[in-house]
């Protein structure tokens, strides 16, 4: 505690005979020290040298006040009393009625003491006795990070720890209490022989974190108990075996490091447990499988250009996650990927390495691939006299698999873009590129063979011209100011540029919308591209007023003059008028933004064949939100067709209610509903989280969740789930 040094160097001070009534400034140059009292006095006698009233002494940025100070230099003990008040340069303030020390200032005795500390958190005790200059030992003392009622100082605080002995060693910044009392809104609610925490300037230290627990559910109950282990000042450990009634013991873990230019994160569990399968329609139990996770996510940065990486996620089998609940959101797909890039100005360059791991039932799950390099090239040029650039783009890939197809492909892509504003006020911007695509596929022998894939070598010289003109009209009268404007593009290429005999890996997913309508080339990847020649027209329109309120939208259309068969099979690009596509984003105010994305059939203007509508509405203080879809079927794809709703609203200060829903519409069954209860201030949360979730899948069931976290300032969280 910074008061008893203060008290030491005041002694020194004291002893100098400064004559009474004065201000001085006495010590080394480096390290002054004022004093001021309205009396300072010396008894020789006795020995005691005496300051009072008012006193202040100022070193540095350390202040001890107090109404009277007094050094007896025959027993060598040091007496502060009357409103001892010291602030110390962290922030903490100590105050105390009554200082006593001795033995060269390393024990004694405190009256009353209080002690706020940075973080606002206190301490308070009858007595604390000072010992070995390191520890204080308060007796019969008080705990609590919470802040007293404003209007009612003498309601009782949210909670706080009372112990007959509570032990602050600073030396170990730990906190020890002994006989303790965990009291919430003054009524006591646990009692705990000996425990201990870091104090608050500890911001990492080995020891048990709380634990959480739950009953019911897929795995009829758990117990999980987190040590967390210290290694070093740059990495640490997490050591969390979980107890479960169905499956025995989970060992799962965390290990963490940071370098000067990087970090790694390794995380994952596992498990000796049952597993149940669907082999050829038929549900088939595995009894005691190794079942686990592994992750790991790292970056180290080599230079100011280079940076290397790694992103690795591997499950043992599809459905060990979604059993042992470790992620919110299961994925579908896992995807590990190691990489090296380089980023220069107007360039970058990357050699990436993936590997999948499909998580969906055996019935939708092709064989995942793995690419094994990846590397890219990409680079801009700096503006020519004509106010146009170059660019270049380049990619080599080689994708294998175990079963199919395996090919190596090489990419590139040279081209120009210039833009020119007319004095009338349009825009026009023209853009030349030539893709030039080599291929090597290879067939493999199995279930996915592809038997109208060839081994064959080929390549492809794709040139395209693309013009695009726009013309904004701006307005401005009043509060508002109004855009309106017309674009059209035209694109062309050499027609039917997509050979069957080369394997489409990364262009297989493909939707027209109001984000892509203006893309030269709609489709990702390059293994099949939007050939042939398209016209593309279209309006933009906005209305800005002041703030937050707008109003924007855009509508448009392509129309194909020929058709590409393999497009049509692989991607529904059809010859002729393109779906009707487009968006309207209203914000009128602060707290109320609804999009609408849409996308209507030209043949059937009043057949939606795809809407979407996310709205939000409301503060903070009573907010509702929303997402609808409607996909309608296409190819070998159902209708899909979802609702998910969120209510919150927040009841005080620190109270909140929310509410949600998820619904499949198409099927008319609910997915999930779930609802939240939480209350939060400075120094504890709750939250209550009701869950029922309807997904049911081999050894995965339907099932009711109760969830409940309570949170301590500086003590952890408490946590209990039930289902």
């Amino acid at each position: 505690m910074g008061v008893f040094r203060m008290v030491a160097v005041l002694v020194t001070i004291l002893a100098a005979s400064i004559p009474a009534g004065q201000t001085r400034e006495i010590g080394s140059p480096d390290t002054p020290v004022l004093i001021t009292a309205d009396e300072l006095s010396r008894d020789d006698e006795l020995g005691v040298v005496i300051a009072r009233g008012n006193v202040e002494i100022t070193q540095g940025d350390r202040i001890l006040m107090a109404d009277s100070v007094s050094y007896n230099e025959k027993s060598d003990t040091v007496s502060a009393s009357g409103n001892v008040r010291l602030m110390e340069p962290s922030g903490e303030v100590i105050f105390a009625e009554f200082v006593e020390l001795r033995d060269q200032f390393k024990n004694g005795i405190v009256k009353q003491i209080r002690v706020l500390l940075n973080d606002d958190s206190r301490f308070a005790a009858q007595e604390a006795r000072r010992e070995d200059g390191n520890k204080l030992v308060m007796r019969h003392g008080v705990y609590s990070p919470c802040k007293a009622c404003k209007k009612n100082p003498d309601r009782p605080l949210i909670w706080q720890i009372k112990a007959t002995r509570i032990e602050h060693d600073e030396l170990r910044r730990e906190v020890r209490y002994h006989n303790a009392f965990l009291e919430l809104f003054g009524l006591p609610v646990a009692y705990i022989p000996y425990f201990t925490h870091p104090d608050p300037t500890v911001k990492r230290k080995s020891g048990f974190l709380a634990p959480d627990f739950g009953a019911g559910g897929n795995l009829d109950g758990f117990i999980r108990v987190p040590y967390f282990l210290t290694i070093g000042d740059d990495k640490d450990v997490t050591i969390s075996p979980i107890y479960t009634v169905a499956e025995g013991l989970v060992f799962s873990g965390e290990y963490r490091q940071r370098f000067n230019k990087g970090e790694v994160i390794i995380s994952g569990s596992v498990t000796e447990a049952d597993r149940t399968d669907t082999v050829n329609g038929v549900s088939v139990t595995e009894r005691d499988k190794l079942r686990g996770y592994g992750e790991i996510n790292g970056r180290y940065d080599i230079d100011q250009t280079w940076r290397v990486g790694a992103d690795a996620q591997r499950s043992t089998d599809r459905t060990y996650l979604k059993r042992f609940d470790f992620f919110e959101n299961n994925p579908d797909v896992l995807k590990s990927n190691a990489y090296l890039e380089g980023f220069r100005p107007r360039t970058y360059a990357a050699a990436n390495v993936y590997a999948f791991q499909d998580l969906r039932p055996v019935s939708s799950r092709p064989e995942q691939p793995i690419i094994a390099p990846l590397l890219q090239f990409n680079h801009v040029g700096e503006s020519d006299q004509y106010s146009g650039r170059l660019s270049f783009d380049a990619d080599f890939r080689l994708l294998t698999r175990t079963d199919g197809p395996t090919t190596q492909r090489v990419s590139v892509r040279p081209g120009y873009e210039v833009s020119h504003t007319a004095d009338a006020g349009f825009v026009t911007t023209f853009s030349a590129s030539v893709l030039a695509n080599f291929y090597n596929v290879n067939q493999t022998a199995g279930p996915s063979f592809r038997p109208d894939i060839e081994n064959n070598m080929s390549g492809r010289l794709l040139p395209r011209a693309t013009l695009n003109w726009r013309f904004p009209f701006v307005n401005t009268s009043g509060a508002f100011r109004k855009l309106i404007e017309p674009v059209a593009m035209f694109t062309a290429t050499p027609n039917g540029q997509n050979p069957k005999k080369v394997p489409n890996e990364d262009s297989t997913v493909f939707e027209a919308d109001d984000s892509n309508l203006l893309s030269p080339d709609r489709l990702p990847g390059t293994d099949r591209v939007e050939s042939g020649q398209r016209a593309i027209y279209g309006l933009r329109v906005g209305v800005y007023g002041s703030g937050a309120s707008q109003m924007t939208a855009f509508i448009g259309q392509s129309y194909r003059p020929t058709t590409d068969s393999s497009l049509n099979q692989e991607n529904f690009i059809e010859q002729g008028f393109s779906d009707i596509v487009g968006r309207v984003d209203i914000t009128p105010m602060k707290y109320v933004d609804v999009l609408y994305r849409f996308a209507f059939s030209s043949d059937d203007i009043g057949r939606p064949k795809r809407s979407e509508v996310s709205f939000s509405l409301g503060p903070p203080a009573l907010k509702f939100e929303g997402f609808y879809s409607f996909v309608d079927a296409t190819g070998d794809f159902s209708e899909r067709e979802e609702i998910k709703l969120r209510f919150s609203t927040k009841i005080t200060d620190h109270w909140s209610l929310a509410a949600t829903t998820h619904r499949d519409v198409a099927e008319g069954r609910a997915l999930k509903h779930s609802g939240i209860l939480r209350y939060e201030d400075e120094c504890f949360g709750l939250e209550l989280v009701g869950t029922r979730s309807f997904f049911d899948e081999e050894d995965i069931d339907p099932s009711d969740s109760l969830l409940i976290r309570i949170k301590f300032k500086h003590l952890g969280e408490v946590g209990t789930t039930t289902g």
